[in-house]
């Protein structure tokens, strides 16, 4: 699925589509119109939805799942590229294990093709131990629920979804799939990650995440497959939530621009 809205977007998309067409000519790939005010081009292999006014990232998304018809869903930005290869290796993945409830891969900066600091290394241990994995996840976002993870359609059903939101939408979704089974991330690259201007990434203010964190915490206590102890730890989830995106996420950044030489 690919929400779509507006250029660049637009002008981005037949390229991200071309990417899974060429690894499954036959893969159904539903484009979500959110009420674009540039013609979205109806591409061979695609099926396009429209919304009736523009919706965030998280309900755009949302509008889509409700069309879905498949058993797996993977959730695509226009500005991305799936790697080859990927779209296999995911539904093989996935289809193998029914205790997993989503299944991510690495992300590739553009250019250089190095790896992308996210997922950060420590998921990758972390994951092993599903539990200790799910209530870190509520503090800060583990793995990245779009382009390069795939999930079963009825769980993201089932939990609601996305978040209303543009940007850390993914952080609540993801927050829901941990608690329902294990998360597998492989450490093989599955897409390129494409950062520009534009990315709603850019727009992710201290204000902003603590309005995420938030919805996390709603998603906490209104999700029936969160377990009674992770419910009643809320309260010092929100604590800790804080700390990291007023204290620790500055001083990251900071330092990361230190090492890199870039924001």
């Amino acid at each position: 699925m690919v929400p779509v809205w507006d250029s660049p977007y637009v002008d981005w998309l037949p390229h991200a589509v071309e990417a899974v067409r060429t690894q499954d000519p036959g893969v159904r790939i539903l484009v979500v119109d959110n009420a674009s005010t540039v013609a979205v081009p109806r591409l061979e292999g695609t099926d396009v939805i429209r919304t009736s006014q523009r919706l965030s990232a998280g309900e755009a998304r949302n509008a889509g799942i409700r069309h879905v018809d498949t058993e797996f869903v993977m959730f695509l930005d226009a500005d991305d590229e799936l790697l080859e290869g990927a779209l296999e290796r995911a539904r093989r993945e996935i289809s193998s294990d029914p205790g997993l409830a989503a299944f991510a891969m690495s992300l590739l900066e553009p250019g250089t093709r190095r790896r992308h600091r996210y997922p950060h290394r420590f998921a990758f241990a972390l994951a092993r131990f599903p539990r200790a994995f799910a209530l870190a996840n509520t503090v800060w976002s583990l793995y990245s629920t779009q382009g390069c993870a795939i999930f079963r359609t009825a769980w993201v059903r089932e939990c609601g979804g996305y978040a209303d939101l543009s940007g850390p939408e993914d952080w609540i979704l993801g927050v829901s799939q941990a608690f329902r089974g294990r998360i597998r991330i492989d450490r093989r690259p599955g897409l390129i990650y494409q950062v520009h201007r534009g990315s709603l990434a850019h727009a992710q203010s201290g204000r902003y995440m603590l309005l995420a964190a938030r919805r996390v915490r709603e998603r906490l206590r209104n999700d029936p497959a969160v377990p009674g102890w992770a419910r009643a730890l809320t309260p010092m989830i929100g604590v800790m939530q804080a700390f990291a995106i007023f204290v620790l996420r500055p001083i990251y950044r900071a330092t990361r621009a230190a090492v890199s030489g870039r924001p």
